[in-house]
C-alpha cells in the first residue's frame, strides 16, 4: 500500500504547481482531498501489515535463530551495509522529530481550533481585549445597548469558516508531510521523488521563459494581466515563480554533488588522452546534471523577482561557503576530502558564471531596471508593514484568525494602495497577525528551530549522498525563509507543499 501512497504523492508534486500554483478553490479542494485519500490508504496499509505481524513466523530465520541460539545472516532488502554496494537501495531511517518541535506545532494547532470555538464575553474580553472591542462596538451600535451587555459568545477569529478552512488546508500540509517522511524509504524512492521536484521546477523555468520571450504572455489559455515581460510559469505573480524555482534549484545542485563524480584533467596529458577524458560517460552526466540547475537559475532572473536575484546569489555563496568549510577542522570526513571540496566548489563558481553569462548574453537589462530607483520609489510594501504591526499590536496574543488578514487590515490602511491588500507581503508579519504571538510565534520558531536542528545533524553524515541532497534541501528551505520577508509565498498552496516536503525530505535523510 505504501508503494500506491508513494506514486500519488509523486502525481501531486507533479501536478500541484501546473494550475496557477494551485491558489484557486478547486485547486485547493483537489489538494486536500487527494491527501486525505493518501492517508486512508497508509493507515490501511499499515493496520494490515500490523495484522499480519502478530503471527509469528515458524520458519523465518529470526525464529531459528532464537531458538537455536545461532548468529544467522539475515538479509534486508533496504538495510545499510548489504551486499550489494548500490547506494540507491540502503534504507533511509524514519526518525522522531524532537518532542519539542511536535510541541510547537501542537500550540499552533491548538491555537487555531482556540480561535474558532465561541467564547463567553468575559474570557474573550482577557484574551483579546481587541477583538471584544469589535463585537461591543457592535452591539451598542445595532441594538443601543450599554457596553457588554447582552453580547452573545463570540470567537477570538474575526470570520470563523474561514479559519476553519484554513486549519483544514494547514492540517494537509502537514498532512502530506507525514506521508512523505514514511512512505519515502529508500534512496531510490528518494532519489525519484527529488527528479520529480526537479522536473517539475525545470518545466515551470522553461515554460515561464519561452511565454515571456515568445510575447503570448499566457498560462496555457489564461492571457496574463500582471507580471507582462516576466517569467511566471504557471503562477500568477513571478515572486512566486522565483520563490517555487529558489526551492528547487539548491535541490538540483545538491543532487549534482550527491550523483556526479568530481575529478580533474591532470596535467601533461596527450591531445588523445584529453578526448578519452572528455568522452567519459560519468563527465557527460556531470554535464547534463549541471544544465538542470542552470536552466532553474536562468528562470530564477528572468522572473525579474528583486528578491529571487538576491536570493539566487546567496544561495549560491553559502552552498560554496559551507562546502568550503566542510570538515574543516573536524577531521577527514568519508568521501569529502579537501581535494573533493576545491573540485566541488570550482564546479559551482564555474556553474554560477555560466548563469550569470548566459543571461547577460540574452538580455539583462529589464532585470537590472527592476533594482532602479524609479520601480524602488513605487513600492508600498513599508507602509503594507508598518500597517500590519499595527495589527498585531491590536491582536498581540491570538491575532485575528488565519485567513482573515485582508479583512483585518482595511481598518488599518492609513495610506492608499492600489488594489486590494490581501495579504502582507511578508509571511512573518502576516502569520503572526492572523495567529498572534502565541500560535503564529510557535510556527515561526518551528521552522527555525528544525532547520537549525537539521542542521547540525548534517554536520555529523559523512555519506555522500545525504551530504550533497540534504544541503540542498535545507539551502532550499533557507532561501524560502528568507523570501517570506518580503513575500508571501508560503501563502501559495504549491509553495508550501514544496516547503513542508523539504523539511520531510531531510529530517529521513539526516536525522539519525
Amino acid at each position: 500500500m505504501k508503494k500506491v501512497v508513494f506514486w500519488g504523492l509523486c502525481a501531486l508534486m507533479a501536478l500541484l504547481p501546473l494550475p496557477f500554483g494551485a491558489v484557486d478553490e478547486w485547486a485547493i479542494f483537489a489538494f486536500e482531498t487527494a491527501t486525505i485519500l493518501l492517508f486512508g490508504l497508509y493507515l490501511v496499509g499499515d493496520v494490515k501489515r500490523k495484522g499480519q505481524n502478530k503471527g509469528v513466523n515458524f520458519r523465518s530465520p529470526k525464529f531459528k535463530a532464537f531458538i537455536s541460539h545461532e548468529k544467522v545472516e539475515i538479509k534486508d532488502e533496504f538495510a545499510p551495509g548489504n551486499a550489494t554496494n548500490d547506494m540507491t537501495s540502503e534504507k533511509l531511517s524514519p526518525r522522531m522529530v524532537p518532542f519539542l518541535f511536535t510541541l510547537l506545532l501542537a500550540v499552533f494547532f491548538g491555537v487555531t481550533v482556540l480561535q474558532i470555538i465561541p467564547l463567553p464575553p468575559f474570557l474573550l474580553k482577557v484574551l483579546s481585549p481587541g477583538t471584544y472591542n469589535i463585537y461591543s462596538d457592535i452591539h451598542r451600535g445595532i441594538l443601543a445597548g450599554p457596553e457588554g451587555s447582552g453580547i452573545a459568545w463570540k470567537t477570538l477569529s474575526l470570520a470563523p469558516p474561514l479559519s476553519l478552512y484554513e486549519l483544514i488546508k494547514y492540517a494537509c500540509y502537514f498532512l502530506f508531510a507525514y506521508l512523505v517522511f514514511r512512505c519515502v524509504r529508500t534512496r531510490k524512492e528518494a532519489e525519484f521523488f527529488l527528479l520529480v521536484m526537479t522536473a517539475a521546477a525545470l518545466f515551470q523555468a522553461l515554460y515561464g521563459m519561452m511565454e515571456a520571450f515568445g510575447g503570448t504572455e499566457r498560462i496555457f489559455a489564461y492571457k496574463k494581466r500582471w507580471g507582462l515581460g516576466s517569467a511566471t510559469g504557471t503562477f500568477i505573480n513571478r515572486n512566486h515563480l522565483a520563490g517555487f524555482l529558489e526551492m528547487v534549484f539548491p535541490i538540483s545542485l545538491g543532487y549534482l554533488l550527491a550523483k556526479a563524480d568530481f575529478f580533474a584533467l591532470k596535467k601533461g596529458v596527450t591531445f588523445k588522452e584529453k578526448i578519452l577524458w572528455f568522452a567519459q560517460e560519468k563527465l557527460q552526466k556531470t554535464i547534463v546534471l549541471g544544465m538542470i540547475p542552470a536552466v532553474i537559475g536562468l528562470g530564477i532572473i528572468f522572473s525579474r523577482s528583486r528578491s529571487g536575484v538576491f536570493i539566487f546569489f546567496i544561495t549560491f555563496f553559502l552552498m560554496i561557503t559551507i562546502l568550503s568549510a566542510a570538515g574543516a577542522g573536524g577531521g577527514k570526513i568519508e568521501g569529502f576530502s579537501r581535494q573533493k571540496r576545491k573540485r566541488i566548489t570550482k564546479i559551482l563558481r564555474t556553474l554560477f558564471l555560466a548563469v550569470v553569462f548566459t543571461a547577460a548574453m540574452i538580455g539583462i537589462k529589464p532585470v537590472i531596471e527592476r533594482f532602479s530607483l524609479e520601480y524602488l520609489s513605487r513600492e508600498t510594501r513599508p507602509v503594507i508593514f508598518r500597517n500590519t504591526v499595527e495589527i498585531i499590536k491590536t491582536y498581540p496574543l491570538f491575532g485575528t484568525g488565519p485567513g482573515t488578514y485582508v479583512y483585518a487590515y482595511t481598518k488599518y490602511e492609513k495610506a492608499y494602495v492600489r488594489g486590494i491588500t490581501a495579504h502582507a507581503h511578508n509571511d512573518y508579519l502576516e502569520l503572526l497577525s492572523e495567529s498572534g504571538l502565541v500560535g503564529g510565534g510557535c510556527l515561526i520558531l518551528l521552522a527555525f528551530g528544525t532547520l537549525g536542528y537539521l542542521f547540525w545533524r548534517w554536520m555529523k553524515r559523512s555519506d555522500y549522498f545525504v551530504r550533497g541532497v540534504g544541503l540542498g534541501c535545507m539551502a532550499g528551505i533557507a532561501a524560502i525563509l528568507l523570501h517570506s520577508l518580503t513575500d508571501f509565498n508560503l501563502q501559495i498552496p504549491a509553495n508550501a507543499v514544496y516547503f513542508v516536503t523539504l523539511f520531510a525530505l531531510t529530517m529521513k535523510a539526516v536525522a539519525k
